[in-house]
């Protein structure tokens, strides 16, 4: 084993410029410490979480990042702070080698929507190596939230992740879970970093591959310093979570197709209900998501009517229709319209024996424009007798989603192939 010695910096932060303030720091750590190789702090710590300090990089800020990754011969993760890209605004990381150069950034995936308002997603996972010691991804506070995230940055190598975060809020612990949870889930190092202040509530955390704490921070001013062992991540790796589950081959082993990582129409299935983003009201207090039933129910009819004018529009196209001078209508314009067409439909002469009705017999009956007129559309999803009849037949051998206090769909067919027939005896007539 050859460890690799890490450590972050949580520490106040404030609005404005505490890149000074961050240096300082550093020069401390590193006389303390000289055997550290990378350092992290928190998310947007060189600014605070204004929007007005956003500027282009590579940039003023990020050289004095720079600057110090080559004083110390350091890997530095500054945090993050805000980028000005493309006139849009994205919450990035540099990474930044001991050389001081920036090898790569990081655009924080999942913005803290509906509060991080004004923020763009990136679309890019980063991991880089370092020689001699192993492979880090980089996420950047609630991109942990999405397990995704760190499966994508694992099967892409990821070793040890580095997670800077800006919590302030009451979620604090729920997301130190997530850290320990995270750490077992995909046998990684979790190295996530709080700040305090207008960065923060502390709390900052190491976790190794077990899931375990090395260290818990406090709510102070505070170094957390470890060294990081990549053969007990390849170790549990190989043999499973402390010789137990091995949950990335289980991962990688499975026939399951997840549909909810399609992103097809109705691959998110109850998750479509859900209402849109935004934050709380006092107008909205007894607002809440749909009980699944209630969705799938409503999914349902919607989807019934839905086909139902699919394959109204499928056969009308294939039906003969003349105005009342013979010549053909374009039905296109309205086709829910109820007898506002002429329908193509004999008389009900039943043919005798030597003298069966040929397709050449058949007269169209013809509407007049007064019947027309007294035939007017009624509702969007009425359609014509002939094919409400045709649509209730190809709906007779398919199945509906119901709930159980629904009528069978069979009996609801029933009931619309009845109408279908009725309205085209009426027309006949």
């Amino acid at each position: 084993m050859t460890p690799f010695g890490i450590a972050g910096i949580q520490m106040q932060l404030q609005h404005g410029n505490n890149v000074d303030a961050i240096e300082e720091r550093i020069d401390v750590l590193m006389s303390l410490y000289p055997w550290v190789e990378m350092v992290v702090l928190s998310e947007l710590a060189a600014h605070g979480p204004l929007h007005s300090y956003a500027e282009p990089m590579p940039g003023v800020t990020e050289e004095r990042f720079c600057e110090m990754a080559r004083k110390h011969n350091i890997w530095l993760i500054p945090g993050s702070f805000f980028e000005l890209r493309d006139e849009k605004v994205y919450n990035t990381a540099p990474v930044i080698n001991p050389q001081g150069e920036v090898i790569a950034r990081h655009s924080k995936l999942f913005p803290f929507c509906p509060f991080e308002e004004g923020v763009e997603a990136g679309d890019q996972f980063v991991v880089f190596d370092v020689p001699g010691a192993g492979r880090f991804g980089v996420c950047i506070c609630y991109d942990m939230w999405f397990p995704e995230v760190l499966r994508t940055l694992t099967a892409m190598g990821a070793e040890a992740i580095i997670h800077p975060v800006l919590t302030g809020t009451n979620d604090r612990s729920i997301e130190l879970n997530l850290a320990r949870s995270s750490g077992a889930l995909f046998q990684s190092y979790i190295i996530d970093i709080n700040g305090l202040g207008v960065g923060g509530v502390g709390k900052s955390c190491l976790i190794d591959p077990s899931g375990r704490v090395i260290h818990q921070a406090g709510e102070t001013n505070e170094y957390l310093v470890t060294e990081l062992d990549f053969d007990q991540v390849r170790r549990q790796r190989e043999t499973g979570l402390r010789s137990l589950g091995q949950t990335l081959k289980s991962f990688r082993d499975s026939k399951i197709d997840f549909d909810v990582y399609q992103k097809k129409p109705g691959s998110y299935g109850y998750l479509d209900g859900l209402g849109p983003m935004q934050k709380p009201s006092r107008d909205a207090k007894t607002r809440m998501a749909p009980a699944p039933v209630a969705y799938e129910h409503a999914a349902a009819e919607k989807a019934l009517a839905e086909k139902k004018v699919a394959m109204a529009a499928e056969i009308d196209a294939e039906m003969k229709i003349t105005d009342v001078n013979g010549e053909e209508i374009d039905h296109d314009t309205n086709i829910a319209c109820s007898f506002e067409i002429n329908y193509s439909v004999t008389d009900s002469q039943e043919p005798t024996p030597g003298n069966e009705a040929s397709d050449t017999d058949a007269q169209p009956v013809k509407a007049s424009e007064n019947d027309r007129e007294e035939l007017s559309c009624e509702s969007e999803l009425e359609l014509e007798p002939e094919l409400e009849l045709a649509v209730a037949n190809e709906l007779d051998d398919e199945t509906i989603a119901t709930n159980d206090a629904d009528e069978q769909p069979e009996a609801e067919l029933k009931l619309v192939k009845g109408a279908a027939e009725q309205q085209v005896d009426n027309a006949q007539s």
